[in-house]
């Protein structure tokens, strides 16, 4: 089965490591491909002087992550915003997903207007973003926030698919505040359409009760122990809305639970 090239963007911070130190263990396993990337800014007074502490940086970030040697990865690094070199890297055939950690944030700022943002937005691949918070130990459990409305036939399924069927993970889809009896006919064809296209991954579908969407996702992921949640957007449009409020604050922010932005 084919192997995953990952890209991970990097600023050589402690949390930026410890991230990436919680992820090799999941790297090796599956032999995926990772590189990792850099986005240089000019702070010193010659190009030369910025050049030697980008490379000061990496023998750092390497001596600091003694498992990265038993993977397959390379680095890659230039004078350039991040955002750019994210997307620009992410565009290349070879990638299939993005890892990003990020701070969370005191409030919607730090993250809504922030470099995650704007690749979560932006990017044609999907995205996993992993909280501050989150522990991550792989990819046993994943939680699927299902929207009847559209999975029948929606190609953005195939990476998580994929993705479960190389992890060997179950998946448990979940609509929140709505119960079978509230499901038009056209829902229900596509729910038994996407029963078919779990038929070779352990799966089971559930829905949960709770004061807004987002505050329920949240709360069953941690009490049924899910190690991410995947979230399938229709658009950007609906994707700040789905977030607005519950999920940016409780799921991104808050939450111990990585994300899937499935695009």
């Amino acid at each position: 089965m084919k192997k995953l090239f990952i890209l991970y963007p990097t600023d050589f911070s402690k949390f930026s490591i410890s991230t990436l130190a919680s992820l090799l263990p999941f790297l090796k396993k599956s032999e995926h491909h990772l590189k990792i990337v850099h986005a240089a800014s000019h702070k010193r007074k010659s190009i030369n002087a910025d050049k030697a502490e980008v490379r000061e940086n990496l023998e750092r970030f390497k001596k600091e992550l003694p498992g990265l040697e038993k993977i397959s990865s390379e680095f890659h690094w230039e004078f350039a915003l991040s955002k750019d070199l994210i997307l620009r890297e992410s565009d290349k055939v070879e990638t299939d997903l993005i890892i990003m950690p990020t701070n969370g944030a005191k409030g919607l700022n730090r993250l809504w207007g922030s470099k995650t943002e704007a690749v979560v937005r932006d990017a044609i691949v999907p995205v996993v973003v992993i909280p501050a918070t989150a522990d991550f130990k792989g990819l046993q459990k994943i939680l699927l926030a299902a929207d009847y409305d559209t999975l029948d036939c929606d190609c953005r399924l195939a990476p998580l698919l994929l993705l479960a069927e190389m992890e060997k993970s179950s998946i448990e889809a979940i609509t929140v505040n709505r119960k079978e009896e509230d499901f038009s006919r056209k829902e229900k064809i596509n729910r038994k359409m996407l029963k078919h296209r779990f038929r070779n991954i352990p799966y089971k579908f559930t829905h949960h009760q709770d004061t807004n969407v987002g505050s329920g996702l949240v709360s069953y992921a941690k009490e049924h122990k899910a190690d991410i949640i995947a979230v399938m957007p229709r658009d950007y449009n609906f994707l700040e809305t789905l977030f607005r409020e519950s999920l940016s604050r409780k799921l991104v922010l808050d939450s111990p639970i990585p994300l899937l932005i499935l695009k």
